[in-house]
């Protein structure tokens, strides 16, 4: 994307977010150094920077080591992690997080609650703000500090219009959650789809930091995945899940036969599970009792995890042999597995991928765990909202990592 001539605006918001994004990845730092890193004019500096002090996102922090020309030593500067915080909230199907960060993203507070069974717009918004309250409450941060927040959520979401055209794990059909919430909190709100929240997480906390060109995979109850392209998250749905990559006559819930998400997903190890072994009376088989087994010695649960993960390896080569990535990375509730997953993975990724791909694409799992949507919620209403460009979608010419 390239700045509109005459749009000196526009470039004032980009320069203020590139200087915001620069202090969060550092301890400190001077305003000379600032326009060094940046290319942009000393006056540019100051002028954004004394807008900052005097609205407290940061602060002076002493006298650096080094001296300048003219003999003194630069004033530095560091994010005011005491001043601005946001709340992240991932909704999930069975349980929601949420969090106060501060200015850098460090967690304050956080809360994990069952979400509700009702799946009703109003039992589960009503639920998501009085959770929203509670960690507000408990976080003991004053309420005027909070600058919005923003919410992950599972389903084809527009962030922009901070609507969910439609979310199958709760059977909603075009809620606009963004403004139901902020009427219910009082806070601004940014919502997204989870998988690209999640990824955002990873790019800023994770395993995504310094990583121009990724794939993030999600392995939960279905399988999700978002793109990272150039420093850019790609804007727009991608249905990895969806693939066609088994002859089994296996209905997904799609409508269609043979998808990855009907042999890998953590639905389909629960399947498994339930159909192969054996357990108590009226017990049901989840992936984490799935996992313990396996761990235990178990053959059939190992076999179930291992055809998954075999699946999982062969999506995830036709991925690699597409599109060349840096890293794919994968995350979601079924790669707490971990080496009961990834290895399987990364055997099938090997024999399927070319030498040249293979050497150059490393697989790896989620450094946050179940955490990436969270972090990521917190991340996204500090681009949006306080920082007030979303560097993500502009690509990596004015990402500072």
């Amino acid at each position: 994307m390239r700045l509109r001539a005459g749009d000196p605006e526009m470039a004032r918001e980009i320069n203020r977010a590139l200087i915001l994004h620069l202090f969060r990845n550092s301890e400190s730092i001077s305003r000379i150094e600032i326009a060094r890193r940046l290319n942009i004019s000393k006056v540019t500096v100051s002028t954004i920077i004394n807008d900052l002090l005097v609205n407290g996102y940061v602060s002076e922090v002493g006298e650096g080591s080094t001296v300048e020309k003219g003999g003194r030593r630069p004033v530095m500067l560091s994010l005011n992690t005491s001043n601005t915080f946001v709340v992240g909230v991932d909704l999930g199907t069975t349980n929601t997080v949420a969090a106060v960060g501060n200015i850098r993203g460090d967690i304050t507070k956080k809360i994990r609650v069952p979400t509700n069974s009702d799946h009703s717009v109003e039992k589960i918004l009503g639920q998501v703000s009085r959770v929203i309250n509670n960690v507000i409450n408990q976080s003991r941060v004053d309420r005027n500090k909070i600058f919005g927040l923003g919410i992950a959520v599972a389903g084809q979401v527009e962030k922009d219009e901070g609507v969910i055209i439609f979310s199958p794990h709760f059977n909603w059909h075009n809620v606009h959650i963004a403004s139901l919430i902020k009427d219910k909190t009082g806070l601004k709100t940014i919502a997204d789809n989870c998988t690209r929240v999640m990824t955002l997480g990873e790019v800023w906390f994770g395993e995504g930091k310094n990583v121009s060109n990724l794939i993030f995979i999600n392995v939960g109850y279905g399988i999700g995945s978002a793109l990272v392209i150039d420093g850019k998250i790609y804007n727009h749905h991608s249905e990895f899940g969806h693939i066609f990559i088994t002859k089994k006559k296996l209905r997904c819930a799609c409508g269609k036969y043979g998808c990855l998400e009907v042999v890998s997903s953590g639905e389909s190890i629960e399947r498994q599970a339930n159909q192969l072994m054996s357990g108590q009376a009226n017990e049901c088989f989840t992936v984490k009792m799935v996992a313990e087994r396996a761990v235990n010695g178990d053959p059939i649960a190992k076999e179930i995890f291992s055809e998954a993960g075999r699946y999982l390896g062969r999506g995830i080569s036709i991925l690699a042999n597409s599109l060349n990535p840096e890293k794919i990375i994968i995350g979601g509730g079924v790669a707490l597995s971990r080496d009961l997953l990834l290895t399987p993975v990364l055997k099938e990724f090997k024999k399927n991928t070319m030498e040249v791909v293979k050497e150059r694409t490393q697989v790896c799992l989620s450094s946050l765990g179940m955490e990436a949507g969270m972090r990521g919620a917190i991340a996204m209403a500090l681009n949006d909202i306080v920082f007030d460009y979303d560097l993500t979608q502009m690509g990596k010419t004015f990402i500072v990592v």
